[in-house]
C-alpha cells in the first residue's frame, strides 16, 4: 500500500469489511509486526472539540501517551510526532466523513501507513490511492445471496441479484432472511419469490437494472432501499419486535451499546424483562439487523445506514420521546443528589455515578436530544461529573460536554451562556496539567488546586473539600504562581523552539509565527480557531516567491496586551 490509501464507495457495500480484511492478512500482520490499528470516526465526531478529543483518545490507544491539546491540529501534530518515533505502523480510519476528521490523522507519522474507509473521495490528499468499493461482479455478489441456502430458481436468483443492486449490506440481510424461513420448514423458492416481490414493490425502478449507478450517499435512495430489505426481516420478528428493533434508533452512532442499558429502556416502554431483551437481539442479530457482541456482558451495534433508516422511522417527536424515556429509566437508577454551593441548577441525581462507560459518554448528548438542555448544562458544570468524566476520559471529556450546549438554540440567558464558556474554558486553559497521577487518585486533587482559582468553580470546590468520601485532598495556602491570563484562549504548542518573530494580518484574522532553529519554520494560523493552516519550512520555505502581506498589528486585538509586534 501507499502511504495513504482509500476504500471508498457508497455505505453498505463492504468498506469496512475489507479494510478489517487487510488489517487480519498475514503478509500485513508480518509486515507491521502486529502493529495494525483500527480506528472508527463515525458521523457523530463533530467539530473541533469533539475532534481534538477523538485523537487523544487514538494517541493513548497507540502509544500510551495520555497528553490531551484543545486544538484537533496540535493533538495530530503530537500524534505524528509519536509515530515518527515507531516502527513502521499500519492506522486504519474507518468511517471518516470529511477533511476536518481526516486531517489531524494525516500529521508526521513517515513509517505510518493509514487505510481511510469513507463515502467521500474529495476530503483525500492529491496523493493517496483511490479504491473505489462498488457492486460486487455478478459472481460475487450470487455466491454471497445463496450462501448455505437450498438451490433456487435461475430466474428468482437473478431477480433477487438486479433487485438489491448487488449491495452487499442487502445480499446479506436478504440471504438471512430467506434462511430464516426455510429453517423453519419453509419452501425455498416460493420464500425467494416472495421477498423478490416485495423488493420490487418497495425499492426503486433504477436500482432493478444492474447497470444503473446506485448512489446511497442519496438519503432518499438509501432509505427507500433499506426499507424494503428492513420491512421484509422484521416481519420474522415476535410480537412488537419491530417496534423494539426501531426504538435502537435512540442510540449514538458507531457505539457498542450494552445489552443492559438496551433492556432499560424496553422495559420502560414495553414490560420486557433483561432475558427477553437478550432473546430479541439474538433473533435481531440472525437476521443480520444488528451485531451481538458476547463481551463486557454482551453489546450491539447498528450498522450506520440501518440507524439512518430507524431514526428516519421514529421521526423527531419520537427521538424525543424514546430519550426521555431512557433519561428517566437511568435516572430511577442512581440516588438522589444534594446541589452543591455554587451550581448554578440542581441535577437531581447523582449521574457522576453512573457505571456504564456509553451512559457518561453519551448522557450529556441524551439529554440534548430529550430537550433537557437545562438538565443536561447542571450536569455539565457539576465538579462531580468533571472529576468522573476527567478520570474515566481525561480532560478532553469534561470540556467536550461544556462545550457541545453551546450550540443549543434555547438559552433561556445570556448570563449561563457566558457562565458555561468560562467553566469549560477554565478547563481548557488547565487540561496540560490535567494527565494521569501516581497515584490515580491525585488527579482529583490537582483538578481541585487549578479549579480552586476560578470565581465560578470556587464556591464548589471548597464543598467538595469538606465531603469525606474526597479527602486528602490538595489545598492552595498562597497564590499559584503559573495562573492562566485571563487573555488566554488556549496554547499553541506546535513550534519546537521559541517563536522569535509574530506578525498579525492587517484584518486580524489570521497571524503567522517563525521558529527561532536554523530553519526558520513559518506558521500561518486562523486567529478564532486557533488552526495552524500552512506550514513552510526548510528548503519550501527558500524557495517560496510568494510574499505574504504581514504588518504590525498591535497585540491587544488578539491577546488583550498592549504589547507591538
Amino acid at each position: 500500500m501507499g502511504i495513504t490509501t482509500s476504500l471508498w464507495g457508497a455505505g453498505g457495500f463492504g468498506k469496512t469489511t475489507l479494510a478489517v480484511a487487510v488489517g487480519a492478512h498475514p503478509r500485513v500482520r508480518r509486515r507491521f509486526r502486529s502493529r495494525v490499528y483500527t480506528v472508527t470516526i463515525g458521523r457523530d465526531v463533530r467539530g473541533r472539540t469533539a475532534m481534538a478529543a477523538k485523537v487523544a483518545e487514538v494517541t493513548r490507544f497507540i502509544t500510551g501517551d495520555a497528553s490531551e491539546f484543545p486544538d484537533p491540529d496540535l493533538a495530530g501534530s503530537h500524534l505524528g510526532r509519536l509515530l515518527d518515533q515507531r516502527p513502521r505502523t499500519l492506522l486504519i480510519l474507518d468511517d471518516v466523513w470529511d477533511r476536518e476528521q481526516l486531517a489531524p490523522f494525516l500529521r508526521g507519522g513517515k513509517r505510518c501507513v493509514r487505510l481511510v474507509t469513507t463515502r467521500n473521495p474529495e476530503l483525500l490528499p492529491a496523493d493517496a490511492r483511490r479504491i473505489q468499493v462498488d457492486q460486487m461482479s455478478s459472481e460475487q455478489a450470487g455466491a454471497m445471496l445463496t450462501w448455505q441456502l437450498p438451490p433456487l430458481p435461475e430466474d428468482v436468483t437473478q431477480g433477487l441479484l438486479r433487485a438489491t443492486g448487488r449491495w452487499a449490506l442487502l445480499l446479506r440481510l436478504t440471504n438471512r432472511l430467506i434462511a430464516e424461513q426455510v429453517a423453519s420448514g419453509a419452501n425455498p423458492a416460493a420464500t425467494a419469490e416472495h421477498i423478490l416481490l416485495r423488493l420490487r414493490t418497495h425499492g426503486p425502478a433504477t436500482i432493478d437494472a444492474p447497470s444503473a449507478s446506485w448512489n446511497l450517499d442519496d438519503p432518499r435512495l438509501r432509505s427507500q432501499a433499506v426499507t424494503a430489505s428492513i420491512e421484509a426481516a422484521v416481519t420474522l420478528l415476535p410480537s412488537d419486535g419491530a417496534d423494539r428493533f426501531a426504538e435502537l434508533g435512540v442510540f449514538a452512532e458507531d457505539e457498542s451499546v450494552p445489552i443492559s442499558v438496551v433492556a432499560m429502556l424496553w422495559h420502560a416502554v414495553s414490560g420486557m424483562a433483561e432475558e427477553e431483551t437478550r432473546a430479541l437481539c439474538r433473533s435481531l442479530q440472525r437476521l443480520s439487523l444488528l451485531t451481538l457482541d458476547t463481551r463486557h456482558a454482551g453489546q450491539i451495534s447498528l450498522h450506520d445506514v440501518i440507524r439512518d433508516y430507524l431514526r428516519g422511522t421514529l421521526g423527531t417527536t419520537g427521538l424525543v420521546r424514546l430519550n426521555r424515556v431512557l433519561i428517566d429509566s437511568v435516572a430511577a437508577t442512581l440516588p438522589e443528589a444534594r446541589p452543591l454551593a455554587g451550581t448554578v441548577a440542581h441535577t437531581q441525581r447523582a449521574w457522576w455515578q453512573l457505571n456504564h462507560d456509553y451512559l457518561l459518554d453519551h448522557l450529556v448528548d441524551h439529554l440534548i436530544a430529550a430537550d433537557r438542555a437545562l438538565l443536561a448544562e447542571a450536569v455539565a458544570s457539576d465538579v462531580r461529573w468533571v472529576e468522573a468524566r476527567l478520570t474515566q476520559r481525561g480532560p478532553s471529556a469534561p470540556w467536550n460536554d461544556l462545550a457541545r450546549i453551546e450550540v443549543l438554540p434555547t438559552r433561556r440567558s445570556s448570563g449561563l451562556a457566558r457562565r458555561r464558556l468560562s467553566l469549560a474554558r477554565s478547563l481548557a486553559q488547565t487540561a496540560h496539567l490535567l494527565t494521569p497521577t501516581d497515584p490515580p487518585g491525585a488527579l482529583i486533587g490537582v483538578l481541585h488546586n487549578r479549579l480552586d482559582t476560578h470565581p465560578q468553580w470556587r464556591a464548589q470546590i471548597a464543598a467538595r473539600r469538606q465531603d469525606p468520601t474526597a479527602r486528602p485532598c490538595l489545598a492552595n495556602h498562597w497564590p499559584l504562581p503559573d495562573l492562566p491570563s485571563p487573555a488566554l484562549h488556549r496554547t499553541l504548542a506546535a513550534h519546537p523552539r521559541e517563536v522569535s518573530s509574530l506578525a498579525f494580518a492587517a484584518d486580524s484574522t489570521w497571524f503567522v509565527t517563525v521558529d527561532s532553529g536554523l530553519d526558520g519554520s513559518v506558521r500561518i494560523w486562523n486567529r478564532t480557531t486557533g488552526t495552524c493552516s500552512h506550514t513552510l519550512r526548510g528548503r519550501s520555505l527558500s524557495e517560496c516567491r510568494v510574499r505574504i502581506p504581514l504588518v504590525r498589528h498591535e497585540i491587544a486585538a488578539v491577546a488583550g496586551v498592549s504589547t507591538r509586534c
